[in-house]
Order: C-alpha cells, then structure tokens, then sequence
C-alpha cells in the first residue's frame, strides 16, 4: 500500500473513529514476519485502551476491508509513552516537547539528536529543535525516524512507586 492509499484509509474511517472520541495518529502498511499490517495508532484525552482498540477495530474492520484487496492483519494501537512522529500533523501536535530525531546522513557530524520541537514549517517540511541552547533546522525527509521522548525516572521520583514492591515481580 502507498502513501496515498494509506491517506485513503485515513481519509475512509476517520469520521467513525472521531465519532467514538479517538484521533488517528497514523495509518500505515508495513510488512512484519512475512505479514502484511495495516496498523492504525490513536490517540484521545486519557490513555487509550486495550477495549478501545478493540472497539475502533470492530468500527472499521469493514471499511477496510472494502478498500484493501490483499490478506492483511488490522493492528489498532495507543501511540504508547514515546509518540513516534511519522508525519507534519503529528510534529505540529509535539511542538515545544522533548524529542529524538535520527537521521539518514549527519548534520554537524551527528546523526542523532535529542532537542525540544522549537516549530514545524509545514510548507516546507522543516523543523527546528533546540539541542544544547543551540537551534538546528532539519527536513523532515531527511529524518529516518523521530519520537517525543518520555523521562521515566522523573516519572517514578513523582509517584508513590515503592521500588521495593516492583521488585517483587
């Protein structure tokens, strides 16, 4: 499935999908251990659920499999802690977040960079982020993957978690 075929699955269930309180993050055909994916990540106010995938899942099962001839897996999914950013509407959602940028060829003899999303030029597919007071623009088509970064020890310093009882398990 190409780019535009996966806008047209986007474009087919996005109604359904917003309608039961979800946004898509994206929609992509990948293939993994000789299978053919078609995965949709959401995203909505809270934490989205294994009963909510579900639930998406059941919504739009048809629709897809009216658009999409060939054997298929249909994966729904939360974005999880650590938002991959896989496209312009999604690096204008993050702006101002930490995030990890690799490239495919190095930009001041670095290919990876952990920054906060400065802004998003979405004419012309640029974004610039803040790494070490210093502000780096990079396109995105030289981007080979990006996620918003998650600090899980000052997650665990500002909950109640005794590590002791994690330990147990």
């Amino acid at each position: 499935m190409s780019l535009k075929e996966e806008k047209l699955v986007e474009e087919e269930i996005k109604e359904k999908v917003n309608n039961l309180g979800f946004e898509i993050e994206y929609v992509e055909d990948i293939i993994e251990g000789g299978k053919n994916i078609i995965r949709i990540v959401l995203d909505k106010d809270g934490i989205v659920s294994i009963d909510d995938c579900e639930l998406v899942s059941r919504t739009i099962e048809d629709d897809i499999d009216k658009l999409i001839k060939k054997e298929y897996v249909l994966e729904v999914s939360s974005p999880g802690l650590e938002r991959q950013l896989k496209n312009i509407r999604l690096y204008q959602k993050y702006t101002g977040k930490e995030i990890f940028v690799k490239l495919f060829k190095k930009i001041d003899g670095k290919k990876e960079f952990i920054g906060i999303l400065e802004s998003v030029d979405e004419e012309n597919s640029i974004i610039s982020i803040k790494v070490d007071g210093k502000v780096i623009n990079i396109n995105v088509a030289e981007i080979s993957s990006a996620h918003t970064t998650f600090d899980f020890d000052s997650s665990i310093k500002q909950s109640k978690v005794n590590l002791n009882e994690l330990k147990k398990f």
